[in-house]
């Protein structure tokens, strides 16, 4: 065992022996030294490991010191005193008893105070000298590890800001340098002080109670404390016994101790404590004083940690009052900037998370052979593409290349942080959960994707820099990464690997383009690059030569940095993933529509009321004022209703440019949109649905147009000439494609009964009309195995938008009753192509809806999973036909591509990617050029900005800036010129990222409505509506207008992209006064009420899952009623 302690690595001790700080802290473990000692001890006369320190005392002194410690009490009733109260005769025996209980306590205590002097003197002996320390070093090691190594601040790293201020608070640093095993400021602290009092105020301080908990915890823990009867006894601080007068007589019981051991406990863990910032620091310093002055006892120790205490608790006071007050009135002093401060190696974790309390104990990771295959690249550091079909376990592969990664640089002395970066949100909390499920316990693994809140309700950068594994949307860290708020901001070297999921949609403007631009960007240490997908963008319409759709292959590698593309090759790997994933089979049928009576009245309507929409339209174009755009006019007069769905998006444009108009000639022409909108739509219902479903959809809508049934309304009529007769007709009629449909599900049900099936479409009422006529026919009730739920459920977006809308709970429990076999058909969008959950199925069905790319047939078929499965495309049209075969080609050349690349080797492809790389630079340093030719070309030009109803100014040219495609002013005068007025409607659109705010009037006129303010980045920005300014050139005397910005970029002057000083320089812009602090308190609640809209959406969602979950309860109850009722009848 000494072997053990000479060669124990000290590399991970934080508070090496070596350290000056070591012998006091060390000292705060002096009873238990003493219990490891006494436990020592045999009954054969050995003194156990008393006697290593013999050297230490002078002769004869230890065997006596150990002899007054370890040696029995003489029985009090051997005393001559006891003898005389006993023969005393003038005493009764009630007073008799009194006197031997005094006897008895004084005799223990004066017996108590004598081992307790002899056990300080041993003490003292062996922990002021170095030879002694190291020797009780050595025992501790030896007996009991974990408190060995918390003395040693093991795992803690260097520079741990708890430590930190432990050795700057509890150590006088000119004691400690001229004589580190000397009395230190923490010995008088921690010998002087009262634990127990000190906890009880603790408790009691709402900043301080992970601190508390952390103590408690550890002064609770049997491994902390002395296990001898002996010392255990020696340190109860107090009195031995209360004596309580019960029933008139005296009597003693044991009295509620303190041990003495545990106040030296309670300042041997406070280097642990996990504050995160300075201000946390001082709040549990500040604590900890105010603590101790509560209670006379501790005030001696009080003096020693900080003999003005009184005089900064209270100054902390009046801050913190200040702080209040000023929070109350939105009043918040300035927020940090990031500042110069550049981060080049990754931050490491400052506390290591032992046990995540989201997750149990993780379970075993085992990869199978081809994902082994897959993982390779990975595993030896390269930046890599993985590609696989869907449900081949992509996920599984990215998370072991994750923990192999961290454990290697672990073993390397290095820290480790993975992001992996998912498209959509309902991704994020499933992603968490898959790496919960292997590496919680062990890992710290967090999410984000939008209005959470930190732990510590500043930042969501500590949340981060705590984690090990992070998963979250990729505009979340593209705002982290260019914040210019030091609570929020992050670097590229804090994360060692990124892992994109879906990552072929790295084109264009996407997020994932912009984070790895700013990756290849970053001069210092850069993290390894993984990328997962089942699918390559190439589109058949679009290239038609190999080399041209290889190259936009290599281009999205290059946009990646990725040069290695992981895919599955070895023939026996290959057989493995087809006996796991099945690869169904595609057919195509067009079910051409029939002859319907409704479908011709409507195609009829169509056409006259676009002829009288047209007219209305060009009576609007001839206006002197508020003229109807002449183009959009030409455009819609040009095309017919045959081409309804192209038709429906021209009149959705032409609804838009009808609000935009300021005049009372537009009615007419808004009320005849109205209309065609709902033929419109009824015409697609038609040739997709029972016309049934198209008679009530149409009265339902026109009801609410003409709720009188006006047989004089000249718009439409429907419902008052035609309504009976054509329902008469046709509200039996069935589109062939719904005849199919059925038919599809039937056969399928009838050869396997427990098949589960996914029919996609493409719009989100189509989904619930299809789920609603599919359970209405009873199509599938013979093959109903239990309950009375629906066999057919729908699953969309969980964007609030459209008429039909599902919250994020009801979309997971139609998931979760569909996987578990509750429904047998999901009709989904394309919600479930990629990445959410859901179970294998053996028929995808795609209801006259084609996939438009090789990526989104592949997500697609990538649902049907099991064995044997089939894809079927139903349609009513060619085009979709022709749509179909186009993806069906583009993947089949994308296999041909990836094939290629496979033949043609790592090193080819290395190249290939190096020039696609290069060619990206080449495009972009043009941009640049042509960025700045744009610039020099108006570099004269210059504008002052004003307010277009009273001429006020407002600001120049040059504040105006660029953040993406949003204007924004950064100049932090303008606030000065603006008055801020709170909104009074909830957004349409909720983004804790971008928050729309208050709308911003011109301090001039006080009336004009000139902008918006805006809150980008945790700045708030104004934004001026370009409508409601005027621009005045500084070389002519002409004031000029627009109405859009583009215009004003193209004609005015250059505007060019905002950079993190201009954020710097907005961030603290409304602190500057006490009417702009005004404006920044209705700012503050106004983004706090965006926050707020957010948070109840949430339950709203949450709400409406009840009151769903609620309906379909009572309508169960109800069918089992009327089924028991039916069982009644049959009997009778």
């Amino acid at each position: 065992m000494l072997d053990a302690y000479e060669n124990l690595d000290t590399s991970n001790q934080s508070l090496k022996f070596e350290s000056p700080y070591f012998p006091a802290n060390f000292r705060l473990l002096k009873w238990k030294v003493l219990d490891i000692c006494v436990a020592s001890v045999q009954n054969n006369g050995s003194i156990g490991y008393f006697s290593l320190f013999e050297h230490l005392f002078p002769p004869g002194k230890l065997m006596e010191a150990v002899e007054k410690i370890i040696g029995e009490v003489p029985n009090y009733t051997t005393l001559p005193l006891y003898q005389q109260i006993r023969d005393d005769e003038e005493l009764d025996e009630k007073a008799k008893k009194q006197a031997e209980t005094y006897l008895r306590v004084s005799h223990e205590h004066k017996y108590k105070l004598q081992k307790r002097r002899y056990a300080e003197y041993f003490l003292n002996k062996i922990l002021f000298n170095e030879e002694g320390l190291r020797i009780a070093d050595k025992i501790m090691f030896l007996k009991a590890r974990q408190v060995h190594m918390t003395a040693h601040w093991t795992d803690l790293p260097a520079g741990w800001l708890s430590g930190e201020t432990f050795k700057q608070r509890f150590y006088d640093e000119e004691e400690v340098q001229s004589n580190p095993y000397g009395l230190q400021r923490l010995d008088r602290v921690a010998n002087a002080a009262r634990g127990m009092i000190i906890l009880s105020r603790f408790k009691a301080n709402a900043t301080c109670k992970n601190e508390y908990n952390l103590l408690c915890r550890e002064t609770d823990d049997p491994q902390n404390l002395c296990q001898t009867k002996l010392v255990t006894e020696l340190l109860d601080d107090g009195p031995m016994y209360d004596l309580k007068v019960v029933d008139g007589e005296e009597k003693l019981s044991v009295a509620t101790k303190w041990d003495v051991h545990k106040t030296l406990l309670i300042f041997f863990y406070v280097p642990g404590f996990s504050t995160k910032s300075p201000k946390e620091q001082d709040d549990w310093y500040y604590g900890l004083l105010d603590a101790m002055k509560n209670d006379p006892s501790n005030r001696a120790a009080l003096f020693f940690l900080n003999n003005r205490y009184a005089e900064e608790l209270y100054e902390r006071e009046q801050e913190m009052e200040r702080q209040r007050l000023l929070e109350r009135k939105g009043m918040i002093s300035d927020e940090i900037c990031v500042g110069e401060e550049i981060f080049t190696k990754i931050r490491p974790q400052k506390v290591d998370l032992s046990l995540n309390p989201d997750s149990s104990s993780p379970a075993e990771l085992s990869l199978r052979n081809y994902q082994e295959e897959l993982v390779q690249p990975a595993l030896e550091g390269k930046n890599s593409v993985i590609v696989a079909p869907t449900g081949s376990g992509k996920t599984e592969v990215a998370i072991y290349a994750a923990l192999n990664h961290i454990r290697g640089r672990h073993s390397e002395g290095r820290a480790a942080r993975v992001v992996m970066l998912v498209p959509k949100i309902p991704l994020v909390d499933q992603q968490k959960k898959r790496f919960l499920q292997y590496c919680g316990g062990r890992y710290s693994v967090n999410g984000f994707h939008g209005s959470e809140k930190s732990d510590n309700n500043e930042g969501r950068r500590d949340d981060v820099l705590e984690s090990h594994v992070v998963v979250m949307t990729p505009q979340i860290l593209i705002n982290m990464l260019e914040s210019v708020r030091q609570s929020e901001r992050l670097y590229v070297s804090d994360f060692s690997m990124m892992i994109f999921d879906e990552v072929h949609k790295t084109t264009g403007n996407h997020p994932y383009v912009v984070i790895n631009q700013l990756v290849q960007q970053w001069p210092h240490e850069k993290p390894q690059i993984v990328g997962l997908t089942a699918s390559l963008s190439v589109s058949a319409s679009g290239q038609n030569e190999m080399t041209q759709m290889m190259n936009g292959i290599f281009k999205m590698l290059a946009l990646l940095n990725t040069p290695h593309l992981s895919t599955i090759r070895n023939e026996a790997n290959l057989e493995t993933l087809n006996s796991y994933v099945g690869k169904p089979d595609d057919t195509i049928e067009v079910c051409h529509p029939k002859e319907c009576k409704l479908r011709e009245y409507l195609d009829r309507c169509l056409r006259e009321m676009h002829n009288k929409l047209v007219e209305e339209l060009e009576k609007l174009s001839k206006s002197r004022h508020n003229a109807f755009p002449s183009n959009s006019y030409r455009k819609f007069r040009q095309t017919t209703t045959e081409k309804y769905e192209y038709y429906e998006s021209l009149l959705i444009q032409i609804v838009q440019e009808l609000n935009k108009l300021n005049t009372p000639d537009k009615f007419k022409a808004q009320t005849w949109a109205r209309y065609i909108r709902i033929y419109v739509e009824a015409r697609g219902i038609v040739d997709l649905m029972p016309a049934v479903d198209a008679f009530k959809y149409m009265e339902s809508e026109l009801l609410k147009l003409d709720p009188k049934r006006d047989e004089s309304n000249e718009f439409s009529h429907f419902l008052t000439k035609h309504y009976d007769g054509l329902k008469k007709e046709s509200r039996d009629e069935e589109p062939p494609i719904v005849i199919k449909l059925k038919d599809t599900l039937a056969t399928q049900f009838e050869t396997k009964p427990d098949s589960r099936v996914i029919i996609f479409v493409t719009q989100r009422t189509t989904a619930e009309r299809v789920s609603n006529f599919l359970n209405r026919s009873g199509i599938l009730e013979r093959f109903r195995t239990d309950g009375y739920e629906d066999l057919i459920g729908y699953v969309l977006g969980t964007n609030k938008q459209g008429p039909v809308q599902q919250s994020q709970q009801e979309q997971q429990a139609n998931l979760a009753k569909f996987n578990n076999g509750h429904m047998k058909v999901m009709v989904a969008t394309s919600v479930v192509e990629e990445g959410l959950d859901v179970a294998a199925c053996n028929l995808i069905i795609k209801y006259n809806c084609s996939s438009g790319s090789a990526i989104q047939l592949i997500q697609q078929r990538g649902r049907g999973r099991a064995k044997n499965s089939r894809s079927v495309l139903l349609s009513v049209s060619s085009k979709v036909n022709e749509r179909e075969n186009t993806a069906i080609l583009s993947e089949k050349l994308m296999r041909a591509c990836v094939k290629k690349i496979e033949e043609d080797g790592h090193k080819q492809l290395a190249q290939e990617v190096q020039q696609a790389l290069e060619q990206i630079k080449r495009e972009r340093e043009r941009e640049l050029a042509e960025e700045r030719e744009r610039q020099k070309q108006y570099e004269q030009d210059f504008y002052h900005l004003g307010c277009a109803n009273c001429s006020a100014g407002l600001c120049k040219s040059t504040d105006v800036k660029k953040v993406y495609s949003n204007y924004m002013c950064f100049n932090p005068t303008i606030w000065d010129r603006v008055l801020v007025e709170s909104k009074r409607k909830t957004s349409k659109y909720l983004s804790a990222e971008t928050q729309a705010l208050s709308i911003l009037k011109c301090a001039g006129c006080k009336t004009a409505i000139i902008g918006k303010a805006y809150k980008m980045r945790g700045v708030y920005l104004p934004q001026l509506d370009c409508k409601a300014i005027t621009f005045q050139s500084e070389s002519t005397t002409e004031g000029k207008s627009a109405k859009k910005w583009t215009s004003v970029e193209s004609e005015f002057f250059w505007i060019g992209q905002a950079h993190q000083a201009d954020f710097e320089n907005m961030l603290n812009a409304l602190s500057t006064s006490p009417s702009n602090m005004d404006k920044k308190r209705l700012l503050d609640l106004d983004s706090k009420q965006h926050i707020k809209d957010i948070e109840m959406k949430k339950y709203r969602d949450k709400d409406e899952m009840k009151d769903w979950e609620a309906e379909e309860h009572a309508k169960r109850v109800k069918q089992q009623e009327e089924g028991d009722e039916d069982e009644e009848e049959e009997e009778d």
